[in-house]
């Protein structure tokens, strides 16, 4: 990929537009509330690395498709599958998701998540990673990790919420 020009990328797990400078990414599974995949995760991981170095967008906005930010990770494709993983795997699984918001943390355009309807798990992680977040009056933010046997976010949630 080449990172100095990133406004014609061509997302694979996401909708991207760019357009005046200010780069769009839809998460687009409106059907199950826009949850991500491993696949997702990796691609945004990548994608928000390779920011750093584009001369061609001032902007980032996430958002979601069909009334919602996004549910979280896909209950078939990561939540399910986390629960057969060993420790190994899971750690694997937990720095990718880290790497995701410091990938983002890094970036040098400014991030805004616009967020609409549900925001849970993993899409409040990427709402609060991001260094604004605009949610509309339909908005319901929540944490489920200790639910499904994940570690809770608390540092997380104290480090990117607004004081």
């Amino acid at each position: 990929m080449d990172t100095t020009s990133l406004a014609h990328y061509n997302a694979t797990h996401f909708l991207w537009e760019c357009s005046d400078r200010v780069a769009t990414i839809t998460l687009n599974r409106p059907d199950r509330k826009n949850p991500l995949t491993f696949e997702s995760y990796a691609e945004l991981r990548d994608l928000f690395r390779g920011l750093v170095y584009a001369e061609d967008i001032d902007v980032v906005v996430i958002t979601g498709a069909g009334g919602n930010f996004c549910s979280g990770g896909d209950v078939h494709e990561i939540i399910g599958p986390l629960t057969e993983m060993n420790m190994k795997e899971l750690m694997a699984f937990t720095r990718m998701t880290g790497d995701l918001v410091k990938a983002m943390r890094a970036c040098r355009q400014p991030v805004i998540s616009a967020v609409e309807g549900i925001c849970a798990g993993a899409g409040a992680i990427i709402a609060m990673a991001s260094d604004l977040r605009y949610a509309s009056e339909s908005a319901k933010v929540a944490f489920f990790f200790n639910r499904v046997g994940l570690a809770d976010v608390t540092w997380g949630r104290a480090r990117y919420s607004p004081a």
